[in-house]
């Protein structure tokens, strides 16, 4: 298998994926799943043809105050298992000189959380909540890829539709209740001869009122970043991470914490792995991050699984 080409497709099939935690701006969480965008070769252009993809995104951690669901909440633990399966397909036939890669993801989730208190208007509650069904999907109308030699570089447009599980009644659910359209871009420099690999993606993402609660979490701004090494042609290992900050306040009747914007960043491994018998077609990928600091932000940590299959 040839070092950094049959890997490059899997980092489409990523960013079908990135997008999907709804664990707890509204809920101190957003769709941006911390570092869920950062792969390995994100920018390298995919080779033709269809992929497959499951994702487990895994996350725990607590914020000190939060509002969920239109309630102000005092003293959050989350926990939340978010399974995706996504399709992609790269055209062969060039657009606008690069290559062009669509596709859809669908996550099965679980969420959880403890809460200490919580109060709307008059009223309290405290104990623990769950909700296990299908999540918000994620929609990519285009991803463009263009390779430079040893720089590569990608736009794509991802675009969250509400239609997982929602009950404005409940305590947690798995669903967000909005729509949110995220703009990227990639940059990749990969040096064959060494097998090095430097990357970066920024992304904006703008959200739409929840209209069960009147609440509209804020433009956010996210960047992952990633440094990999190839220890051998199907073993690479990398050290990656993420920056979050919104941009603009949390905004609407809902908005009870006020602007409440939030900034988090965080550092981990990665690892991944494409088995030589199977010629670079399936890829594992494992990756663990956690937050370095926050602020009006879920503190804890996120894990990955990626497995992927090229046709």
């Amino acid at each position: 298998m040839k070092i950094g080409n049959g890997l490059a497709w899997l980092a489409g099939a990523a960013a079908c994926l990135g997008a999907g935690m709804a664990e707890a701006s509204e809920g101190a969480g957003s769709y941006y799943f911390a570092g869920g965008f950062g792969s390995f070769m994100v920018a390298v252009p995919p080779d033709p043809g269809f992929a497959v993809a499951s994702q487990t995104l895994i996350f725990g951690g607590n914020t000190d105050r939060a509002v969920l669901n239109g309630r102000a909440t005092v003293g959050l633990n989350a926990f939340a298992v978010f399974n995706f399966v996504a399709g992609t397909y790269t055209f062969e036939q060039p657009v606008l000189g690069g290559r062009l890669q669509v596709g859809a993801a669908v996550p099965i989730a679980y969420s959880t959380a403890t809460l200490g208190l919580q109060v709307r208007d008059i009223g309290s509650f405290s104990g623990t909540a769950s909700d296990t069904n299908i999540g918000d999907s994620i929609l990519t109308p285009f991803a463009l890829y263009w390779n430079f030699g040893e720089f590569n570089a990608k736009l794509a447009q991802l675009v969250v539709a509400p239609i997982g599980h929602y009950d404005p009644q409940a305590t947690i659910n798995v669903g967000r209740n909005y729509w949110a359209f995220d703009t990227q871009a990639a940059l990749t420099w990969f040096h064959k001869a060494t097998g090095t690999e430097v990357s970066v993606l920024p992304g904006l993402m703008i959200n739409t009122m929840n209209p069960a609660t009147s609440y509209r979490t804020g433009t956010e701004f996210h960047l992952d970043f990633m440094v990999n090494q190839f220890v051998a042609p199907t073993v690479a290992v990398g050290f990656q991470g993420y920056w979050y900050k919104q941009i603009e306040g949390d905004s609407g009747a809902g908005a009870k914490l006020g602007s409440f914007m939030g900034q988090s960043v965080g550092i981990g491994p990665a690892v991944m792995w494409a088995p030589e018998q199977l010629k670079g077609r399936y890829v594992i990928i494992a990756k663990w991050l956690h937050d370095l600091s926050d602020t009006n932000r879920l503190h804890g940590d996120w894990g990955q699984l990626t497995m992927s299959w090229k046709f």
